[in-house]
C-alpha cells in the first residue's frame, strides 16, 4: 500500500499542508476498530469522507514551549503561548481511494470550549469530541 509524508504548518488556528511525498516506507501498528485517545491525528478519507486510514500526530499543535534558562544549570521550564506556531510531519498509508488529508483533535468533552469557526465537531461515546480541524486534498496520483 502506497505511504505519503505529510508536512503541515499551523500558526494559531490557521494550517496549511506544505507538502505530500509518496515515500515507500510500511506504516505499521493502526487500528481504527479503537477509539483514538485524546491527542492529533490525521485521517487519509475517501471522498465520502469515510475514515481509510489513520495516525497520529504526535506533538502537533503544542499549546507550550520549552523556555531555556539564561544560567547554565537552571531549570528548563515549559510555559503556555498565547498562539501555538510551528510544523509537524507525520507518514500515513493511503489507499488508491484516499482523496482528502484530515487533521483531527480528539479531546475530551469542555462545555465552554471554543472552537474555530470552520471545524465539524462529533461527540463520541466516553466524554470525548472529535474536531476536524483542517481538511486538504490528496494531490498524488494512485
Amino acid at each position: 500500500m502506497r505511504a505519503v509524508r505529510l508536512i503541515f504548518e499551523y500558526d494559531g488556528d490557521q494550517m496549511r499542508l506544505v507538502s505530500q511525498q509518496s515515500v515507500d516506507v510500511a506504516v505499521t501498528g493502526l487500528d481504527l476498530t479503537r477509539a483514538p485517545h485524546p491527542g492529533v491525528y490525521v485521517d487519509a478519507r475517501d471522498a465520502g469522507g469515510t475514515t481509510l486510514a489513520r495516525v497520529p500526530a504526535h506533538h502537533a499543535l503544542s499549546g507550550s514551549a520549552e523556555v531555556f534558562p539564561e544560567k547554565a544549570g537552571d531549570p528548563i521550564v515549559r510555559t503556555d503561548v498565547v498562539r501555538p506556531k510551528g510544523a509537524f510531519t507525520v507518514v500515513i498509508p493511503a489507499p488508491a481511494e484516499t482523496q482528502q488529508l484530515t487533521v483531527m483533535r480528539v479531546a475530551h468533552t469542555h462545555p465552554n470550549a471554543q472552537l474555530p469557526a470552520d471545524a465539524t465537531t462529533t461527540r463520541v461515546s466516553g466524554g470525548a469530541e472529535v474536531v476536524d480541524l483542517a481538511t486538504f486534498e490528496l494531490q498524488l496520483k494512485p
